[in-house]
């Protein structure tokens, strides 16, 4: 398990049945007494050691690619390499709007394949995508409206919105959907756009440069500037993203202090055990 996800899985075994969770820790540890107290020291310790920190690097993507959403966005993602119940990447959620296939996302959590996520108001969502082979595919469709941020990396993405269909690689980009258009504005790379209602109508739009697609056309390709592509963007300061690590100092401080108990403790019983009938024994005359 990977060390961020520690604390949220210890409250999850916790939450399963919270009026008995002690029981429910050590009962199929089999661990009483001494032990069980030791036990839950260790916990504890971890636990004291993980903090909540902002993710201060969002545009920088691993092979597998990233997608961020603003509020009021939903879509559907599509791994075309991994099994249909396998894990794709990880979602982290800003706000407590957050669903992921309806249910509410608090923490970081696995993203399975064909998982449909979506933002509520004043809130938004950061996926980043496990990495695959250069041949992987990942579609996103159901997009029908709100703004997502994508930078895809060595992996493909094909997006369906309402009105267009992106292929990109290797490429950065900022959509925005509305009822009856989808702007593309291309941040990094070349992707091609093709009007939906009418396929023949393909474009390949470079950096600094944006369309407009409607159902039947898609626009010339017109020059943006860095104030521009600023302005499309700004939106992903409206919110925070936050990931959990360990504290090893934090740590490191609450393993010694459980080791000085154990030691205590052993101690202990060995100092009862001589009031009890220890030592040498003795002969009557």
């Amino acid at each position: 398990m990977d060390a961020t996800e520690i604390k949220p899985f210890l409250f999850k075994i916790i939450s399963i049945h919270p009026r008995h969770y002690p029981r429910f820790i050590f009962s199929p540890l089999n661990f009483s007494g001494n032990q069980g107290l030791l036990l839950l020291l260790l916990a504890i310790s971890l636990l004291a050691g993980c903090k909540t920190v902002p993710v201060m690097d969002r545009s920088l993507a691993e092979a597998g690619s990233l997608w961020e959403q603003n509020e009021h966005t939903g879509a559907r993602f599509h791994h075309s390499t991994l099994p249909d119940d396998a894990t794709i990447g990880l979602i982290q959620p800003s706000g407590k709007g957050v669903l992921l296939n309806g249910s509410s996302v608090n923490d970081t959590e696995q993203v399975k394949n064909h998982s449909f996520v979506s933002s509520g108001r004043q809130n938004g969502a950061r996926i980043q995508f496990k990495a695959s082979d250069s041949s992987c595919l990942i579609r996103v469709d159901e997009f029908k409206i709100g703004n997502a941020f994508t930078e895809t990396s060595e992996c493909e993405q094909r997006i369906e919105t309402l009105h267009a269909i992106i292929y990109a690689k290797n490429a950065i980009l900022h959509l925005k959907v509305s009822q009856h258009e989808t702007e593309v504005t291309v941040i990094s790379g070349t992707i091609t756009v093709t009007s939906r209602g009418n396929p023949t109508d393909s474009i390949d739009i470079n950096a600094d440069h944006e369309v407009t697609v409607t159902l039947d056309t898609v626009s010339h390709p017109r020059s943006i500037t860095s104030d521009e592509i600023w302005q499309r963007i700004r939106w992903r300061d409206d919110f925070r993203l936050y990931k959990t690590v360990i504290d090893w100092n934090k740590v490191i401080v609450g393993v010694i202090t459980v080791a000085i108990i154990a030691v205590a403790i052993i101690f202990g019983k060995g100092r009862s055990g001589i009031g009890h009938g220890g030592g040498f024994p003795r002969h009557r005359r």
